[in-house]
């Protein structure tokens, strides 16, 4: 494929289309392995993933705590709660489940925007491509983000709107698709009025049933827009504007001490593209090359020193990304729609090069951070199942991280340690608590506080006495 883009070069944007279709799809089954890896080994369990599953288990029901993401909630919770409606207890196989909704939907999405395009417009997949290559591998680490999923549906409305809306069958799905983005995210604000403002360059060609569909488009998207900024405004406490203002501002791509690695594959990879699409056809191979061999130092950075290069909170200050560069992407697109241009046009073949190495180099970085968190997962499933009684962080965290990695002091660091080592309790029989760090700005569960403790057919606490934490 490689030896086809060198020979292609000044093609016509047609045989460009041509090119960016494997492309796409070598991406999307790249993007389905990681996928894949991280659902076996239950990777979403990270951060609020563990907790929100045993709120799932305890009560058999969606765990619905924020009110401007509900759409996302529903997918990443429905395959975990459908398993409890069929009787499964054990909380590792439900914990799959989860996964299988948090990683597994950005991949189908992504997928459905290519079925959604016409024959002749294949070309507009290249906005779900950078999607899925440059912005949810730097934030994917966290578990719950329901940034990944928002931008992906944001996709799909956009391109439903933009391709599909003048058939009946078109015209319901791009309601459907529109009113599933007003209940998507708070940072898809911006990304829901451009959607309105597609809907409403439609109307005037549009006729009949089409016509009134796309107001009513227009009109969900405006609404929801209006509830994004309700959450905006008036969060559900102080802590939730500040993680808004974070998700959009925050330094995503991290510090020389603790780089988010896939972050900065992405902004390497972007350079890489206007570098080798400015160059043209002659010079744009030196720039595939220089961004290839920059991704294969940073990839073996990565690969030499996981335990202390990788930084989960790098990973959940990107959790703004996705959308911020769906939002940025649709809004050049609609531009490029109403002045008869393309994205065939941009991908080149080295352009398209660049992109297909970030793909693959990002595959292999996920699977560092897959690796990094079944070692983790081991170590702290060994813990829960030879203690008993109290642990108190600083004892935990010289059994789990002798070393002073970075990558587990901060999951120690954070509450998310709590339900992670519950859910993890051999059989379900709870011997031993993990304490979460002093510092922690809010722990859900108590040990010397019954009550508190989560309560779900496939746990047995009757076992575990709450001696002091030692």
């Amino acid at each position: 494929m490689i030896a086809a883009m060198r020979q292609s070069v000044g093609m016509a944007p047609a045989e460009n289309r041509t090119l960016l279709a494997p492309v796409f799809w070598i991406a999307a089954g790249l993007a389905g392995l990681t996928a894949a890896a991280a659902i076996f080994v239950a990777r979403d369990l990270v951060y609020d993933g563990a907790y929100y599953l045993l709120g799932i288990a305890a009560h058999g029901t969606f765990q619905l705590f924020e009110p401007a993401r509900l759409v996302p909630q529903l997918l990443q919770q429905g395959f975990a709660v459908a398993g409890t409606r069929i009787g499964i207890h054990d909380l590792w196989t439900l914990g799959v489940l989860f996964s299988l909704g948090t990683s597994g939907w950005p991949v189908i999405l992504t997928a459905l925007c290519w079925l959604v395009l016409p024959r002749g417009q294949k070309s507009w997949i290249a906005g779900p491509l950078l999607n899925l290559v440059l912005a949810i591998p730097a934030t994917s680490f966290i578990g719950i983000g329901e940034g990944i999923i928002a931008s992906c549906l944001l996709w799909l409305a956009f391109l439903l709107i933009e391709f599909r809306s003048r058939s009946t069958v078109g015209a319901l799905a791009s309601i459907a698709a529109a009113a599933a983005c007003a209940f998507s995210h708070e940072a898809a604000i911006l990304g829901l009025l451009v959607i309105a403002l597609a809907a409403a360059l439609q109307v005037r060609d549009a006729k009949g049933f089409c016509r009134a569909a796309l107001f009513l488009a227009a009109a969900i998207a405006l609404a929801g827009a209006g509830h994004m900024a309700r959450w905006i405004l008036f969060p559900r406490s102080a802590i939730e504007r500040g993680d808004f203002l974070a998700s959009m501002l925050g330094g995503f791509l991290g510090s020389p001490q603790a780089p988010n690695i896939p972050a900065v594959l992405s902004a390497v990879a972007v350079a890489g593209c206007i570098a080798a699409f400015v160059a043209g056809a002659r010079r744009g191979r030196a720039a595939v090359i220089a961004a290839i061999v920059i991704f294969a130092v940073l990839l073996t950075v990565l690969a030499a020193d996981p335990a202390q290069m990788i930084a989960p909170s790098r990973f959940f200050a990107a959790r703004g990304l996705p959308v911020a560069l769906t939002t940025l992407l649709m809004g050049l697109f609609l531009l490029l729609r109403r002045r008869g241009l393309t994205p065939a046009r941009f991908a080149t073949p080295p352009v398209l090069a660049v992109v297909l190495a970030v793909a693959v180099v990002q595959t292999a970085a996920q699977a560092v951070l897959t690796v990094e968190w079944s070692s983790y997962v081991g170590a702290l499933r060994a813990l829960v199942s030879t203690h008993t009684g109290g642990m108190t962080h600083g004892a935990a965290a010289k059994l789990l991280d002798p070393g002073g990695g970075r990558f587990r002091r901060e999951l120690l660091e954070s509450w998310s340690v709590e339900p992670l080592a519950i859910l993890l309790a051999p059989g379900g029989h709870v011997y031993t608590f993990v304490e979460a760090a002093p510092k922690a700005r809010w722990v859900p569960y108590d040990p010397r506080n019954p009550a508190t403790l989560p309560r779900a057919p496939g746990l047995d606490w009757s076992s575990f006495v709450p001696h002091p934490a030692q």
